[in-house]
């Protein structure tokens, strides 16, 4: 009986190890994906306030000229 007792404790542990190993690499893949995406996005903020900054072109010249290599 006790064997029987330890072996499905034993598997509880491991189920349990299990589950936490994956919600922190869930939580780790996510975590980066929305670090990335608001980094992309203050990137983008900083082009817009300095297309609005008196470059003197519209947002669609600026994304031309930029594409272009033009504006850095």
């Amino acid at each position: 009986m006790k064997n029987k007792d330890t072996q499905q404790l034993g598997i509880s542990v491991y189920i349990h190890a299990m589950k936490k190993q994956i919600e922190e690499e869930v939580k780790s893949k996510y975590l980066k994906r929305i670090e990335y995406l608001i980094g992309a996005n203050n990137e983008l903020m900083n082009e817009l306030e300095q297309c609005e900054k008196g470059r003197g072109l519209s947002l669609e010249a600026y994304s031309k000229e930029k594409m272009a290599g033009g504006i850095r």
